[in-house]
């Protein structure tokens, strides 16, 4: 549990993301009817990696080499609110520009999730102690204040972005794919309780906001999870639906953690229904997390060397064969490289889901990754 007053990196947030957001996600099941294969887009496999957004140039000129030659063209970051505007209409972009132009010079677009409202527009009571667990993780008071925020992000590091503007010897990877927010649905990321009306409101706000500097962005809703610490998914999605959402969002995501590959995709079938029923058959689906560890305290999760390897085969081969009919749009695995307990966070399964462990040496599950996304 992270008792951080502000986080200086995303580092921590993610480490108690998995602890507290899939700790108690289910579930199994089996394997659809496979449609036929096309060719995967061009953000379809993705992946996060602090360390290689915490590392230095020359590391993360090796990160990002590797991680193209394993096939993926996709990296989610965080990229901190309260970090970016410390101030109403200040933003400080330095070191999220850095990483995109890095990014951009092995050919890995950035999917940004925006997440962690600015101290000038929380919902947080003055009452909550900085370096309580609560001090994190409010929605803003004002959901509206999120619009020009956005509106700053697409015209920094979208199409004819200002970055690339200045960055002409950089061969540009435009943003063009922005998740909005994260786990709303558990309570812990949405204090005190999770609301999807509200959340509903704070996408929609997003949603415009981008659209209308570029149209055709696509507009990713918060990953969600399967866990009882707050609303339930399949009752977060319902709701989702029938406020509205659906105009907001060009992509519904989940943070599909099972116990096995047919697990996650019998909660991407769940939820693709829901949509479907509701009269929004027209919202795409994408998986921005899942994972198994190898190693690390015992959890369903854990699945053990050859395990992960066969875990990560079994669920990038559905994600093909089930594509069209989930409507999927990419998948993002949870995690590059192994990570170490963070400011006193105990370990758990999550720390040990990378595909190289911390001394950068790769495990079989990267050679499984590697190998099933070239079949996709």
């Amino acid at each position: 549990m992270i008792v951080a007053a502000r986080r200086p990196h995303p580092s921590a947030r993610l480490a108690v993301l998995v602890a507290v957001g899939v700790v108690a996600l289910c579930a199994f099941g089996a394997f659809g009817a496979a449609a036929a294969p096309a060719p995967a887009p061009a953000t379809f496999v993705g992946i996060t990696s602090q360390d290689t957004f915490n590392g230095n140039e020359a590391y993360r000129a090796k990160m990002f080499a590797e991680m193209q030659a394993a096939g993926i063209t996709l990296i989610r970051v965080e990229f901190v609110w309260a970090n970016i505007e410390t101030n109403p209409g200040v933003y400080d972009f330095g070191v999220y520009d850095q990483f995109v132009l890095d990014a951009a010079k092995h050919g890995i677009t950035v999917m940004p999730v925006i997440y962690d409202e600015p101290g000038w527009d929380t919902s947080r009571p003055k009452k909550v102690k900085p370096g309580s667990v609560e001090y994190l993780n409010y929605p803003p008071a004002d959901p509206s204040s999120i619009a020009p925020f956005v509106t700053a992000l697409v015209k920094q590091y979208g199409p004819g972005g200002t970055l690339w503007q200045q960055n002409p010897g950089v061969t540009a990877v435009p943003i063009r794919v922005w998740q909005i927010w994260d786990e709303p649905n558990l309570n812990f990321f949405w204090y005190p309780h999770a609301n999807a009306k509200a959340y509903t409101a704070l996408l929609g706000d997003a949603s415009q906001a981008i659209h209308a500097v570029d149209p055709g962005a696509e507009v990713v809703t918060a990953g969600m999870p399967q866990s009882p610490d707050g609303i339930n998914l399949d009752k977060f999605v319902h709701e989702l639906v029938a406020d509205g959402a659906g105009k907001w969002m060009n992509t519904l995501a989940v943070n599909a953690y099972a116990p096995k590959a047919s697990g996650v995709i019998k909660i991407l079938k769940g939820v693709r229904s829901i949509l479907d029923k509701g009269g929004d058959s027209g919202v795409a689906l994408r998986v921005s997390e899942i994972g198994w560890s190898d190693a690390g305290p015992y959890s369903r999760f854990r699945a053990g060397k050859q395990g992960q390897a066969t875990q990560i085969t079994n669920v990038i081969n559905a994600f093909g064969a089930d594509r069209s009919s989930l409507d999927l749009k990419g998948f993002v695995y949870f995690t590059w490289r192994d990570m170490k307990p963070f400011h006193g966070v105990k370990d758990f399964w999550g720390l040990h889901t990378g595909l190289i462990k911390l001394n950068g040496k790769a495990k079989p599950s990267l050679a499984a990754f590697t190998n099933a996304v070239a079949g996709l």
